[in-house]
């Protein structure tokens, strides 16, 4: 469900002798909100939960009074109630017994509202409680300090490698949303206080800085249908607040710096994500916070990053967040290689219902900061995971798989 929003305008801007911007009306932006539920302040989607009782909370931005959850139409909980949190959304926990079951299973949230009812269905992946979470297949047992860990000079993309060239935000600035209408334009070092549409083909952003701080509002740098050609390099996408960064399909990002946003890039048909830096992703009601996403799309190469969407102890969802559930429904000729990955419930996830070919992860280096394991995907798909590893330990990391 999306709602509409207001957004400014601003008049038109020329840099240079052929930049042109212009303030042409852009689409509306939306957010999204829905009912979800937690594990450990992680979304259960997908997630490993134990095999024993556990504490789930559900939280609606709609008011209900109860909970409760069930397992094949068997109840396997008490009765939570419902009180209304700080933030406006509906919160209520139950203590929900999972001893018995194993695997991929689905749990059935049941909400009451006086005789009223619905329900809300999430897979998990019930496993026993002694299994050894966080480390993938790997085993990890004593670990270093994630001082020790994140610090050796591996030469991941970071602050120094990525962003503003120099460092300093350029002085020539542009105030309020900025929507680029003409063909071939290059802004060069220009700090845009405000969200960026691109309308035109062949735009490219260099040595600048975009600071979108709109909360609901759905992209902070939004490549418009039809555009090819976009290019942001030795740039920064500040876009805290908004529910992702940049999306959706041909554009190029290389030694970019994105953070602050729900998600940091939404990638369809025709990207490049390279030598960048995505990190410190924010948690929005509805949204399941990653570095970088697909739901569709062809065509992508996603190399030599540091992708991270973990905030203030939080891991968030995913460093890599693949799936088809919109657009074609299908993916085709994706690579994700040489990378540095960490966070997430999963650091890469890969739905069991994806509808892929084409996908090869190889070559990437782990960290050890995930909730659940290093990677998941499904088999029986036309995937290749190869030369992965744990990077403080550089033992091999073996997907989980559905």
């Amino acid at each position: 469900m999306f709602t509409a929003r207001r957004t400014l305008r601003t008049t038109l801007a020329v840099l240079g002798t052929a930049a042109v911007i212009g303030s042409a009306a852009l689409p509306a932006d939306a957010a999204s909100t829905s009912t979800w539920i937690a594990y450990a302040g992680t979304s259960v989607n997908n997630a490993r939960v134990p095999a024993s009782s556990v504490s789930l909370t559900v939280r609606s931005p709609q008011p209900f009074d109860t909970v409760s959850f069930l397992v094949g139409g068997k109840a396997v909980s008490g009765t939570g109630t419902a009180t209304l949190g700080s933030d406006g959304d509906w919160v209520s926990s139950a203590a929900a017994d999972l001893s018995g079951y194993s695997g991929r299973i689905s749990l059935t949230a049941r909400l009451t509202r006086g005789k009223a009812s619905s329900s809300i269905a999430k897979t998990l992946r019930v496993v026993d409680p002694a299994s050894t979470l966080g480390s993938g297949s790997t085993g990890t047992s004593q670990r270093p300090t994630r001082a020790v860990r994140t610090q050796y000079g591996d030469g991941r993309p970071g602050a120094f490698t990525t962003g503003l060239r120099g460092g300093a935000d350029p002085a020539r600035v542009l105030t309020g949303d900025q929507t680029i209408t003409t063909a071939g334009t290059v802004l060069d070092g220009v700090t845009i206080k405000g969200c960026l549409v691109v309308k035109a083909s062949n735009v490219t952003v260099r040595n600048s800085k975009v600071v979108c701080h709109a909360p609901g509002r759905q992209l902070a740098v939004n490549v418009g249908d039809g555009v090819t050609g976009f290019v942001v390099e030795d740039s920064e996408i500040d876009a805290t607040g908004t529910d992702v960064g940049i999306g959706w399909g041909n554009y190029t990002l290389r030694r970019v710096n994105v953070h602050g946003s729900a998600d940091g890039a939404r990638f369809g048909t025709n990207v490049t994500i390279e030598d960048s830096w995505i990190h410190d992703m924010s948690r929005a009601d509805g949204l399941h916070s990653d570095a970088v996403q697909t739901t569709s799309g062809a065509n992508v190469v996603i190399r030599h990053n540091t992708l991270d969407p973990s905030s203030g102890g939080d891991p968030l969802n995913s460093a890599v967040m693949i799936g088809t559930e919109t657009g074609q429904r299908a993916l085709k000729n994706v690579l994700v290689e040489k990378n540095f990955l960490g966070g997430g419930s999963y650091t890469l996830n890969v739905r069991g219902d994806v509808n892929v070919s084409g996908l090869v992860v190889r070559g990437n280096t782990f960290d050890d900061n995930s909730r659940y394991g290093a990677m998941i995907v499904p088999n029986g798909k036309d995937i290749t995971v190869s030369g992965n590893t744990m990077g403080w330990t550089g033992k091999e990391v073996t997907a989980d798989r559905w």
